[in-house]
């Protein structure tokens, strides 16, 4: 099994210089020797580091197989701890399915002391994704102009791991990115199922274009219009959306604003007459209440992690359709 993974590990490497968008349509996956589970007659034993990755890979396997879920329900790696049973998952396991590092620091040292015949999808490796530099905290886009509508988009993978934003999957075309690489990685994991990780993939990517253009319809009438966020988890969401995010109130997840920084954000409220705020699953209350109590805000809720979803295959869509409806709601509120 290692001389598996570092064969695949080349073979995506090269596939990749040859075709940096490695859609399906170009070309056969990675020529990968059978692997263990292969032989066995049973199918690959697959885990998925966060829910909505899990969502995509579930949808791939459809018919095969139901991929692990590491984190469960109210679980996030921004605060997480491998359990013994997570362990030993991870030591049986024939492919593991994670982020990287910008989000999953926890996983590193156990990926390479537990699962190390595993092969490892690293997705921030994937050919074709769009990988974006974590903004700096606080209201990074409001100008003394009032342009609210400023970005720069990256599409290179030209970054250090530790400045690039994690939450890759809000990208749409991430999603079908990452749903086309694990595709071809479970083929030549699991040749005699390949057709069938194939035919779901094609089928998920017409779904996960129709959903974008649901949800472009849905945003159409506030694109224009500026919103905070808990913290800057939606990134690849408003800049591929086109949308109007004009800061975060918290730099992370983890770490409490400053009173500097919630005084700034009730200036921008007032200054701009009302302010739509996108709170989430975990976020301090009591940060809201302040802000709430010295400005016109309209209060969202998302969650960009999926944490209150049920897992499956329909998490990603519904995790996606549901911050799109939230934010219409939240900013026609305003």
């Amino acid at each position: 099994m290692s001389f598996l993974r570092a064969f695949f590990r080349v073979s995506v490497v090269f596939a990749s210089l040859l075709s940096p968008s490695l859609t399906l349509a170009q070309g056969a996956p990675p020529d990968v020797p059978g692997a263990p589970a292969d032989v066995l007659g049973a199918p690959p034993d697959v885990i998925v580091s966060v829910r909505p990755i899990h969502s995509l890979v579930t949808a791939v396997m459809d018919g095969v197989a139901v991929p692990k879920l590491l984190l469960g329900r109210g679980e996030t790696p921004h605060a997480y701890n491998l359990t013994p049973s997570d362990a030993r998952a991870l030591s049986r396991a024939d492919m593991v399915v994670w982020i990287g590092e910008p989000l999953e620091t926890f996983l590193e040292r156990p990926l390479a002391n537990l699962a190390s015949d595993a092969v490892i999808l690293e997705l921030i490796e994937a050919p074709g994704l769009t990988l974006l530099d974590n903004r700096d905290g606080g209201v990074w886009d409001l100008s003394e102009s009032g342009d609210t509508h400023k970005h720069d988009h990256d599409h290179d993978h030209s970054h250090d791991h530790g400045q690039i934003d994690g939450h890759i999957w809000l990208s749409p075309q991430n999603a079908r990115v990452i749903v086309s690489w694990v595709a071809q990685a479970l083929g030549a994991l699991d040749p005699s199922n390949a057709a069938q990780y194939k035919n779901n993939a094609v089928a998920l990517t017409a779904l996960l274009q129709t959903m974008e253009n649901d949800i472009r319809a849905t945003l159409a009438p506030v694109t224009r219009q500026p919103f905070l966020t808990a913290h800057d988890a939606l990134q690849y969401f408003d800049r591929y959306f086109d949308l109007s995010a004009v800061g975060a109130i918290a730099v992370t997840p983890d770490r409490a604003p400053s009173a500097k920084r919630l005084a700034e954000i009730r200036d921008h409220a007032q200054a701009l007459g009302s302010l739509c705020i996108l709170t989430e699953p975990g976020f301090e209350p009591g940060v809201m209440r302040v802000i709430e109590e010295s400005a016109d805000v309209s209060v969202g809720r998302v969650d960009p992690l999926g944490v209150e979803i049920e897992p499956g295959r329909t998490l990603y869509i519904d995790l996606m359709t549901g911050i799109a409806g939230a934010l219409v709601e939240c900013l026609q509120n305003r």
